[in-house]
């Protein structure tokens, strides 16, 4: 009996742990949440009649990342970049090596670093279609002239325009989107950053608004898919039911210590 009140007791501690992590990061930009999945414990009934099942308490069988859309807020800075759809961001350190240098985020939080590349604020620079790094020049030359960058912008295929003077367009790349086989299974790596496993497959790096891939909105910001109200009332059944299991355990301690006394 105290095993199966012990795993009751786990099992709510593991909720716990999910939900507390959800809500401390429910205004993360990007962020998705978490749900712990259990399954019972049965052992085989011996009796005289048919064979039967006996519970044995629970067991946590998998956390899984829930990925529906956030909200999206819009900001009005064009390096804030949400995707409205399916796919992730690819961001990692200089070079183009998908196998070793990748990240994957839906946090669209960018900016230009000091090398003039669109970079997140880890540092991480933002890849695109072809695995390259985005670099975003200050100025160009043009029949001889130096023309200064007036205007930059995003189109929903990830398109990444600029303007040098008085009108002379440029499009510097194309930023590519990442899709998985199975992207439940992508390993988490903190500070909302996720790696490819063999469970989720390799990436596909294809274009934003192609295929199953959604598009860019840039000016925007997804929020996290956090719901404050449905994660509290979970947290209080979690709550209850390891505060019931303790009251168990502590009434099946105190019978034993009599019957052994």
């Amino acid at each position: 009996m105290i095993s199966v009140i012990r795993s009751g007791m786990n099992a709510s501690l593991k909720q716990l742990d999910v939900l507390s992590h959800n809500i401390a990061n429910a205004k993360t930009t990007g962020f998705k949440r978490s749900q712990a999945t259990f399954e019972d414990i049965y052992a085989d009934k011996v009796s005289f009649g048919a064979p039967g099942k006996i519970g044995h308490g629970s067991l946590n069988s998998d956390v899984r990342t829930m990925r529906s859309q956030g909200a999206l807020e819009e900001t009005g800075q064009v390096l804030d970049l949400a995707i409205e759809g399916e796919g992730m961001f690819i961001v990692g350190k200089a070079g183009n090596n998908l196998e070793t240098n990748a990240f994957f985020t839906r946090d669209g939080s960018f900016q230009l670093d000091e090398a003039g590349y669109i970079s997140s604020s880890e540092g991480l620079r933002l890849k695109s279609l072809t695995m390259g790094d985005i670099e975003v020049p200050k100025t160009i030359t043009e029949d001889g002239d130096i023309l200064f960058l007036s205007s930059l912008s995003i189109d929903e295929t990830g398109s990444v325009n600029a303007k040098y003077g008085e009108g002379i367009s440029r499009v510097l790349a194309q930023i590519g989107i990442a899709q998985f086989p199975d992207i439940s299974q992508l390993q988490e790596n903190g500070s909302n950053l996720f790696r490819s496993t063999n469970a989720s497959g390799a990436a596909e790096v294809t274009a934003p608004f192609t295929g199953a891939n959604g598009r860019i909105m840039s000016g925007s910001l997804e929020m996290s898919n956090i719901n404050m109200s449905s994660e509290l009332t979970t947290m209080i059944q979690a709550q209850q039911a390891f505060s019931g299991s303790s009251r168990l355990l502590q009434s099946e301690t105190e019978m034993l210590r009599r019957l052994i006394g």
